[in-house]
């Protein structure tokens, strides 16, 4: 059993979100309780490790990190949970109200000596923060496995941690609405949550290496207050009261209300990871390394002694080379502008540009190549420009009519670059 006096940290706090709805937290659990009752709905049915009947009137919600109590099984955890704050066993029988709806979040994040971040959380700290508004509050869990990796004193890359080839970059929340709701409002309510979240995510136009990773796992349980009709401790058909309609309730309000909540709830999301992203990020999400950027860069290469330790020595010159070109802010402007301008293209985004091809009479993505290369290396490297764009070596013929030509001038500059001294 767990041992308070081991515990790392005692963070137990108990705050008042709205009148007779407390929040009840430490480092490694949390709760919320009403006195009288919940309605919850609930989307999470295919985590084991949970109670729950997908709709429910409970007291009390619950939520135990992975490593509560030490105990590797989630029951286990959560009977000595109930035991150490007093909380009632629940009565298990169809269309009864019960004491408690629980689950397990599954916190994994990966600790590294570098990174504050997740350094707070190697403890796998259930870390929370709350959203609220006039009406409705919403409790969000973070968890992640994903780092920043120094690559050079001013570039860093998004290291994706995998672990049985999952990236997770979760955001799990409670939605408590401070009113009486039907269910089929209560879903409404859960649908546009959703979609908010969705869009939320998708309009930030990340990397789609995390774009693809977050909340694949996640779970969101809503809540608010019980049906007017219930009356805890008296015998009633709760699946009449849930589906009943001798009550209205009009919620537009708290419609726009959930709306600007979430999208709270999402910006802090990442604001509170210090989640961010640079140019190397937005490389690989095209499936670009910087050595497949060397390779390329070699087939070209002409007039140079061709021994193992030369060939070497040239590729690490040019791996350098090209990450100090990424750190020229003009570079990278030039790189995204054709990377987003793609990015639109493809998705018919710009009704006027059909992209099903590559138009002839589209040179842009050339004349920013030739400015590229020029802002690396000068009127040399807009010569050996063509050459790469000609070419198309290595993994420049996989790329889109947009990027192929930025990247030909990245490398053609970073080739010529590293050639204006004797070698």
């Amino acid at each position: 059993m767990k041992n308070k006096k081991q515990k790392i940290k005692n963070k137990k706090k108990t705050i008042e979100i709205f009148e007779n709805i407390k929040l009840h937290s430490d480092f490694d659990y949390f709760y919320m309780k009403n006195p009288d009752y919940f309605l919850t709905f609930n989307d999470s049915l295919a985590n084991k490790n949970q109670i729950n009947n997908g709709i429910d009137i409970v007291e009390t919600i619950i939520v135990l990190s992975q490593n509560y109590n030490n105990e590797d099984k989630f029951e286990k955890s959560l009977d000595f949970f109930k035991k150490e704050n007093k909380i009632k066993e629940n009565f298990h029988k169809y269309s009864s109200y019960n004491s408690y709806i629980a689950q397990e979040y599954p916190i994994k994040n990966i600790s590294d000596k570098n990174d504050p971040i997740n350094n707070k959380n190697e403890n796998k700290e259930l870390d929370h923060f709350i959203e609220k508004s006039e009406n409705i509050a919403i409790i969000n869990f973070m968890n992640r496995n994903l780092n920043l990796i120094k690559i050079t004193d001013n570039l860093e890359v998004a290291k994706v941690k995998r672990g049985l080839g999952e990236i997770e970059l979760d955001l799990n929340q409670i939605i408590y609405i401070d009113r009486n709701l039907k269910l089929k409002e209560l879903i409404h309510l859960y649908k546009i949550g959703i979609e908010t979240k969705i869009k939320y995510f998708e309009y930030l136009r990340l990397p789609e290496h995390i774009q693809d990773a977050l909340n694949n796992n996640e779970t969101i349980t809503l809540a608010c207050k019980s049906p007017v009709e219930f009356k805890k401790g008296k015998k009633q058909d709760l699946s009449e009261m849930i589906y009943s309609n001798n009550y209205e309730e009009t919620i537009e309000d708290i419609e726009k209300e959930l709306i600007n909540c979430m999208i709270k709830s999402c910006n802090n999301f990442l604001e509170n990871l210090n989640l961010s992203f640079g140019i190397l990020d937005y490389i690989i999400a095209e499936g670009i390394s910087i050595d497949s950027l060397v390779d390329a860069g070699m087939e070209l290469c002409v007039g140079v002694e061709e021994t193992p330790e030369k060939t070497k020595e040239l590729k690490l010159r040019l791996k350098n080379q090209i990450l100090k070109s990424l750190e020229d802010i003009n570079v990278v402007a030039l790189l995204m502008s054709a990377i987003r301008c793609e990015e639109d293209f493809q998705s018919n985004r710009i009704r006027e540009v059909d992209f099903s091809d590559d138009p002839a009479y589209l040179y842009t993505d050339e004349v920013l190549g030739i400015v590229i290369s020029n802002q690396i290396a000068g009127t040399k490297a807009t010569f050996n420009f063509k050459r790469y764009d000609e070419a198309k070596p290595g993994i420049i013929s996989k790329l889109g009519p947009m990027v192929d030509d930025i990247f030909a001038g990245l490398i053609a500059g970073c080739m010529s670059k590293i050639f204006e001294e004797d070698y």
